[in-house]
């Protein structure tokens, strides 16, 4: 009913015609009834000229489209379940075709066939367009810890053995400035989408609990390599978490 810049552009719509020679114009009607609530419709101008077709509108069909309408937002739970929306259907992605930037960055495929990086970056899209489907928050959290772990990669609070990637959850909420319960939140989400997990890293005080990466099936790190990646071209880890741009990793 208003456009960006304030102006209210709503059109007040008879159902039944104002005056003579409009639309479903009744001669039985009163004034008083023409110009009541239960005859008028808040309309925008294209829906407006639209329901001029009486053939396709008649006075039920418009009667309908009203009571429809305000059942709809009547009901206070009902106008918050129609502004419910998944922003993930707005999210786009860019897909990797030749990794040759990454290759110089990295020389992450030096060394292999030209089949086998067609198998590599066949593996990296399949995953992007899964990474696609998981929420904003989530993948954010997923590349801040990416890069929180390569930060400490040198240090015993980060374990890079077996099919994954973990770091201390106490280390990442003192870094983050969360609860280690928050951060632990964070890591059940990364599980529910096949991303990590909570796992342990064995510590001098035993073991301890960790947030851990998914290496991706062929055991490719890939949230350490984009991290190293980002570090040495000086792109930010967002491209990648946040904008799924990874046709970044072309050249």
């Amino acid at each position: 009913m208003m456009d960006v810049k304030g102006n209210f552009i709503g059109q007040l719509c008879h159902i039944e015609a104002a005056e003579p020679g409009g639309e479903r114009f009744n001669p039985l009607m009163t004034n008083e009834q023409r110009r009541h609530f239960s005859n008028l419709l808040l309309m925008c101008y294209p829906h407006h000229v639209e329901t001029d077709n009486v053939v396709e509108f008649p006075v039920d069909k418009m009667r309908q489209i009203k009571s429809d309408h305000e059942r709809r937002f009547s009901d206070p739970a009902r106008v918050i379940l129609a502004q419910l929306k998944d922003w993930t259907t707005d999210d786009k992605y860019t897909l990797a075709t030749n990794m040759k930037m990454y290759d110089r960055v990295t020389g992450g495929i030096s060394g292999l066939t030209s089949e086998q990086i067609a198998e590599t970056t066949a593996e990296l899209n399949a995953y992007v367009e899964q990474l696609c489907l998981v929420p904003m928050r989530t993948r954010r959290f997923l590349g801040k810890v990416a890069e929180r772990m390569h930060r400490m990669r040198k240090t015993r609070v980060v374990s890079s053995r077996g099919s994954s990637e973990k770091i201390l959850i106490s280390d990442l909420a003192d870094a983050f400035r969360l609860s280690e319960h928050q951060v632990a939140q964070s890591a059940n989400e990364l599980d529910g989408y096949k991303l990590g997990c909570i796992d342990q890293i064995d510590t001098d005080l035993g073991p301890k609990g960790a947030v851990a990466i998914w290496n991706l099936k062929s055991g490719w790190p890939l949230w350490a390599d984009l991290a190293d990646f980002c570090e040495k071209s000086h792109t930010p880890m967002e491209a990648f978490s946040e904008e799924l741009d990874f046709a970044r990793l072309d050249g």
